[in-house]
């Protein structure tokens, strides 16, 4: 008869039935091993019993039946891994359709794994605490002998100004002030390749008409004239950004200078600075968007020349 083909499956208080043969589709797994020996069999009812997640299981044995694995939306990530694990198939089977929304909270876990390894968590306790300050500099022992130089005092409070934004008021100023000089050096690689914010380099040249050939003689002037007979043609060579560009710029970097330097004077160890990723995108950025500005600078530059012109441009004309 049929019924000798079909199998119950308890699964959380809710009963599911199926087909033998529908749960050998996928071997090696919890499910496809199913015997009236198993402790969870129960031999009145006739029916396995799983204390697991049901609204799950439904979609692992649709899995089975279609040979498609759906990703329930009213569950979280681990959940499903973890009802994945148990029944024996693997997290990868899931269907496209499915798989951006399922692998959301691995992505989570990664940034959240990485933001540990930045120590980006601030404890206002901690940091307030003086004798934790000075333990991390190596100067415990003095602190608790009173025996500080005025430099062992001030050193801390210059490392809490630059590298704890929030320990004090002045903190949140230099964070602020770091913050507006990024943001203008980002705006000044930028604008300085707009067409509009550059400055014109012109050409100034002679033209002289002889008459009887009808040829245009062009030269430049030796010398200036009192009275010219001449024609004088102005000739646009070239462009370079507008010279407060390099004002802007200067002050950004000097800033910028600055910062590192006193970061890496006052920090607790120069080792744990070098290796620590904030330092070195604080010490990177810079470069980064500057190297970024020339190359589109000099894109800007070829995608204007003639074809004919447009080959590998010298040292001297990509640094103009």
């Amino acid at each position: 008869m049929d019924s000798e083909y079909r199998v119950i499956l308890n699964v959380g208080g809710i009963r599911h039935e199926t087909y033998k043969h529908t749960l050998k589709k996928i071997p090696a797994t919890r499910l496809s091993r199913l015997t009236t020996n198993l402790a969870n069999y129960d031999p009145v009812l006739n029916e396995y019993f799983f204390d697991r997640h049901p609204g799950v299981f439904a979609q692992i044995l649709n899995y089975y039946r279609t040979g498609k694995l759906h990703y329930p939306l009213d569950v979280c990530g681990p959940l499903f891994e973890e009802e994945l694990k148990y029944w024996g198939l693997d997290a990868n089977e899931v269907e496209p359709c499915c798989w951006m929304t399922y692998t959301q909270h691995r992505d989570t876990q990664e940034v959240l794994a990485t933001l540990d390894k930045l120590d980006l968590d601030f404890d206002e306790e901690l940091i307030n605490n003086q004798e934790e300050i000075y333990r991390r500099f190596g100067w415990e022992d003095d602190f608790h002998n009173d025996s500080l130089s005025a430099w062992q005092k001030l050193k801390p409070r210059i490392w809490r100004l630059f590298d704890e934004p929030s320990s004090s008021q002045a903190a949140k100023v230099v964070a602020v002030i770091s913050v507006f000089f990024l943001i203008v050096a980002i705006l000044v690689f930028c604008f300085k390749t707009h067409p509009g914010l550059r400055v014109a380099e012109l050409d100034v040249d002679e033209i002289s008409i002889v008459n009887h050939t009808n040829r245009l003689v062009r030269r430049s002037p030796p010398f200036t004239y009192k009275y010219r007979t001449e024609s004088i043609g102005v000739h646009k060579r070239n462009s370079k950004p507008h010279p407060g560009f390099f004002v802007v710029e200067t002050i950004c970097n000097i800033w910028f200078t600055i910062e590192i330097a006193i970061r890496f004077v006052c920090c607790p160890s120069k080792i744990k600075y070098f290796k620590a990723p904030v330092s070195h995108s604080h010490f990177t950025i810079n470069v980064i968007v500057s190297n970024f500005a020339m190359y589109y600078s000099h894109t800007q530059a070829r995608s204007k020349m003639p074809k004919k012109r447009r080959g590998v441009l010298s040292l001297d004309q990509v640094f103009a």
